[in-house]
């Protein structure tokens, strides 16, 4: 067992001078935290307001949406009259013209 190395755990710098060294790290500590929690803050609240205009951009278009497919239901309406409109005129002009071939036909 010769062979065997062993590796020193690290070692701590030299103490602080006291109690008052320890209490400034850990305000430190608690300043640096409580800056990264009012950031966490700020950044979920913009989040917040970003997904609240999300939400009204979404509202508006499917507002708009509605009202498109309210314009073509009422397009679809008119098309089908006109449609029914062109399926009677042809009606017509077919009853129309079968008089004349069977003129031409005697």
């Amino acid at each position: 067992m010769t062979d065997a190395v062993i590796i020193p755990f690290p070692q701590r710098g030299p103490a602080a001078a006291g109690p008052d060294a320890q209490s400034d790290r850990l305000h430190t500590a608690l300043q640096s935290l409580q800056a990264a929690l009012d950031e966490q803050r700020r950044a979920l609240s913009e989040w917040r307001f970003a997904m609240a205009e999300l939400g009204i951009g979404v509202a508006g278009l499917g507002h708009s949406m509605a009202g498109y497919q309210h314009a073509l239901g009422g397009i679809d309406n008119k098309l089908s009259g006109l449609r029914h409109e062109a399926c009677k005129l042809e009606a017509w002009a077919d009853g129309a013209l079968a008089p004349d071939a069977g003129a031409a036909d005697a």
